[in-house]
């Protein structure tokens, strides 16, 4: 009950969802692509684009498109520059089949295998079950391989299991059947081989084939299977078949309404939707959708460059996105958003009668009936030949009315106003044009006024303001009341001017009538705000670049007004993006706000405001694309070319809402129609990754060495922390956003933790960083991304980054050096200790000496005053004795008397001495 519960919500939304103009881009030489012919696609694990080609194998990161050869400097080579198909198995490694053999892949090792086969074969296709083989036909062999050591690229002993013997039999495709059984598309149909599971296969006989008879002598180009229905695309056609073998098979062909069914099936994809994608040799691309049973077809188309570039389809791939990469034979690459937003563009098409006029658009109306009038700068004047409705908003044809105006060659229309009784008013450089839907007529209007003689020339907004009143404006302002009885009974109709109202400005550029009753007027010097009453016009306010305050604007040239539900007037200037004005009650000015480039607009440069209904956003055009604006979260969306518009440039005045609540924006290169409800951004987040790291300018490769570190030990997208030396300077690192919507939108947003504080934002989806002088330390490196409609990754990238310090800056150098420290602190201390003790010993020593030498003193003092004391005494002896001996007469006192005088004489002599000796101690 589930499953038709949810069969019949499938077939609901398919039948409800609109349809809409889908475009292709092209890829080719134009934008680095230096192929045009594509055999394969296929999405690896990191989310990069691997493109097979006649001349070497092309990977893609959304931005840029790198190609290995046989001659590539990468670790290993592909054997053939001639790849024929790509395959991505369950582990995330590629299989890559050329035209002589097999090579592998590994992503996270950045190396190439070659799997060694017995002899050269051209493959076709590559493809596994799942259980870790993988299989591989060319046009006589079915090979079975598995990889049993990744690292090293070993391989189990690759066999052919199929010994085809029978002449003319070439195999093409193949696919997986029922159990243990092989479906094999032949020049000469279908063949089904059955295989043992064990190990090892013994090889199967050509004559042991089972073939389907539906199919005999059909050459089978391509087979798939989805939901155990099998599509088996052949040279004259495609057919759908349960081939089971075990009961009766079905086989049914699928006929294309209205079309020859008889088309060579080149290709054959599945996307998630279980679409069928048809490749052809010559008839394009088919889409095929089983459910609704319905076709659509895109064909190459000279004249239309978002057409398939070629009519040969080799190859059909979804990625993770929900794009459809396209390879095509001599046309390149295609790409298709299937999310694309619906904005359908009309532009000249010189092959067609029915296209719109011109691609240069002044004006744009929608009109009571719900045709759409257009005017350009070179074709004047064109209308939609049918009501334009959500069934033909994809085919609208156009019809050339110019001629019905006299226009003169240097006259342009400036605007298209349809007022409350249905007139259609064109406003020119030089004239004024109503056109009665009535009568089918149009007729040039003359303005007279006895007061002012000047002409209306630059007619640039034409308005009713009342039941009988219409404003027009240009080099000057004039209000005119009834005219449509003039208009009706004159064959020129002359009306006469209300009130008319001169500018100092050399023109009014854009009107906007307040819900007040007010009336605004934006020129190429300012805004006027004005008042209508008792039928004349006169300015109350000017709002210029040179005042201050409230009063101020950002610049003086005003290309839109609009009014939103709270009474605030939004202007958009040429210039200084937008000002949003606060009034109060009495209409007067409270506050301008300013919202510029450098804060959140792409542009300065506003051309048209429009308002989405029940809901706060506002659609402004400017010279960047379409900006969707938030008035309460002041957050945009920017939609440029990426998003399927035809060009980024719009125009003034070339924009309208109409009342089927379509939005009209002309510009440059044609008119965009969308419908606002519709626009809904694309939700899924990218997908960031770190591609390569570079040191001191240099590329690491996987297992190099720098300061007998390994840096990297498998693909940096792979790795986790990554350890790098304090001399290694300069680190940088590569950073893509994977996104292929619109990768030009994509933004990437890092931060490293420990040195930024703060988010650093790139508006770019590749880009390097690169940090230089980080101090030791351990950091972690946060990456995110946001997706070109502003929708960031939930998740961030993170790597940590170990900068190892310099040898002197190490526990071990700082631990020796604290050793030296306090060796040399020590050593400091014992030697100034032993100078203290030296020199207190030195002191005590001189002390002691002191007191010695006053003990000595004393004595000396002691000895020498005693020794006076003797020498004086013996002088007197010594005196009276010589006299003594002199006058003695007796012999035997002579004898005593000379032995008297000799000690006498020698004790003077000893106490002379004593006295010398202490003469010379004291030096004197």
């Amino acid at each position: 009950m589930r499953k038709i519960i949810f069969f019949i919500g499938v077939v609901i939304l398919l039948l409800t969802q609109q349809i809409f103009s889908q475009n292709f881009d092209r890829i080719s030489n134009s934008e680095g692509f230096n192929q045009n012919t594509v055999n394969a696609i296929v999405q690896d694990k990191y989310g990069f684009l691997w493109y097979a080609t006649p001349n070497g194998l092309i990977r893609y990161d959304g931005y840029e498109f790198k190609t290995f050869t046989t001659q590539s400097k990468d670790e290993g080579a592909i054997s053939s520059n001639n790849v024929t198909h790509l395959f991505n198995d369950k582990d995330g490694i590629l299989w890559i089949g050329t035209n002589v053999g097999v090579n592998i892949y590994v992503p996270w090792l950045e190396r190439f295998f070659t799997v060694p086969l017995k002899y050269k074969i051209d493959v076709n296709k590559i493809d596994a079950k799942g259980d870790g083989y993988v299989w591989i036909t060319s046009s006589k062999e079915l090979i079975r391989c598995k990889l049993t050591d990744v690292s090293k690229g070993v391989f189990d002993f690759p066999e052919n299991i199929l010994d085809l013997k029978e002449n003319g039999v070439k195999i093409n495709t193949f696919s997986f059947g029922y159990n243990s059984s092989i479906i094999l598309g032949t020049n000469k149909g279908l063949k089904k081989v059955d295989y043992q599971t064990e190990i090892p296969i013994l090889k199967i006989e050509n004559n042991n084939l089972n073939d389907f008879s539906f199919f005999d002598n059909k050459e089978i180009t391509e087979i798939i299977k989805v939901d155990n229905i099998f599509w088996v695309g052949t040279t004259d056609g495609l057919y759908s078949s349960n081939l089971d073998s075990s009961s009766k098979y079905l086989v049914k062909k699928i006929e294309i309404p209205n079309q020859d069914t008889t088309f060579y099936v080149n290709s054959l994809f599945t996307d998630n939707e279980n679409t069928i994608w048809i490749g052809t040799r010559a008839n394009g691309l088919h889409k095929y959708n089983p459910i609704l049973n319905s076709f659509s077809h895109f064909n190459y188309d000279s004249k239309n460059k978002n057409s398939v570039s070629s009519h040969q389809i080799n190859a059909v791939y979804q990625d993770s996105f929900n794009i459809l990469w396209v390879g095509t034979a001599q046309g390149g690459i295609n790409k298709l958003d299937l999310s694309q937003k619906p904005f359908f563009s009309y532009r000249n098409n010189p092959y067609n009668k029915f296209s719109i006029g011109d691609n240069l658009i002044t004006s744009i109306l929608e009109d009571n009936t719900g045709k759409i009038w257009v005017s350009g700068y070179n074709k004047k004047l064109f209308r939609s030949i049918d009501v334009i409705n959500k069934n033909n908003l994809n085919n609208i044809k156009f019809e050339d009315i110019q001629a019905k105006l006299s226009l003169e060659d240097n006259d342009v229309i400036r605007c298209i106003y349809q007022d409350q009784k249905n007139y259609i008013w064109f406003g020119t450089d030089k004239k004024v044009f109503v056109y009665n839907p009535i009568k089918k007529d149009y007729k040039e209007v003359q303005f007279t006024s006895k007061e002012d003689k000047t002409q209306l020339l630059s007619t640039r907004n034409i308005a009713q303001i009342n039941e009988t009143d219409i404003v027009l404006s240009g080099n000057k302002i004039i209000v005119i009341k009834n005219p449509w009885k003039e208009i009706d009974q004159k064959r020129t109709p002359e009306i006469n001017i209300q009130s008319s109202l001169r500018i100092a400005a050399s023109r009014v550029q854009c009107f906007l009538q307040h819900s007040s009753g007010q009336l605004w007027f934006g020129t190429d010097y300012g805004l006027l705000q004005c008042k209508y009453e008792n039928g004349k016009i006169t300015v109350t306010k000017q709002y210029q670049e040179n005042k201050t305050g409230s009063s101020k604007i950002s610049y003086n040239s005003i290309f839109s007004l609009y009014e939103d539900n709270k009474k605030n007037v939004w202007i958009g200037t040429f210039g200084g993006g937008i000002n949003k004005l606060t009034l109060n009650n009495d209409n007067n000015p409270v506050k301008m706000d300013y919202f510029r480039k450098n804060d959140i607009l792409p542009d300065d440069a506003i051309y048209g405001i429009l308002p989405q209904e029940n809901s706060n956003y506002l659609w402004i055009s400017t010279d960047m694309g379409l900006v969707r604006f938030n008035k309460e979260t002041n957050k945009v969306n920017v939609f440029d070319v990426s998003d399927g518009l035809f060009h980024n440039n719009f125009r003034q005045s070339a924009y309208t809402k109409g009342k089927s609540g379509f939005m009209y924006f002309g510009g440059l290169n044609g008119l965009t129609i969308f419908n606002p409800q519709k626009i809904f951004l694309n939700k899924q987040p990218p997908r960031v990754l770190i591609t390569s790291l570079l040191i001191n300018n240099k590329p690491i490769e996987i297992g190099e060495e720098l300061n007998d570190i390994v840096i990297l030990k498998k693909a940096i997208s792979e790795t986790d922390t990554v350890t790098v030396c304090r001399s290694q300077r300069i680190i940088s690192f590569n950073l893509v956003a994977e996104h292929t919507a619109a990768p030009s939108k994509n933004k990437i947003a890092y931060k490293l933790d420990g040195f930024n504080k703060n988010w650093v934002e790139i508006n770019k989806g590749k880009s390097p960083i690169t940090y230089t002088n980080l101090s030791a330390g351990t950091y972690k490196l946060r990456v995110k991304s946001a997706n070109g409609d502003g929708v960031w990754s939930a998740s961030t990238k993170t790597l940590t980054l170990i900068v190892l310090p310099l040898w002197y800056q190490t526990w071990w150098s700082y631990s020796l050096l604290v050793l030296v420290f306090l060796g040399v602190g020590v050593g400091i201390v014992f030697y100034f200790v032993r100078h203290e003790k030296l020199k207190q010993k030195l002191i005590y020593e001189q002390i002691d000496k002191d007191r010695i030498e006053v003990v000595n003193q004393g004595k000396f003092r002691y000895f020498t005053n005693l020794s006076h004391e003797f020498r004086t005494p013996l002088t007197l002896i010594s005196g009276p004795l010589d006299r003594v001996i002199e006058n003695n007469s007796n012999p035997e006192s002579e004898r005593f008397l000379a032995i008297i005088k000799r000690n006498t004489h020698r004790l003077l002599s000893l106490i002379d001495q004593l006295i010398t000796f202490r003469q010379a101690e004291q030096g004197f």
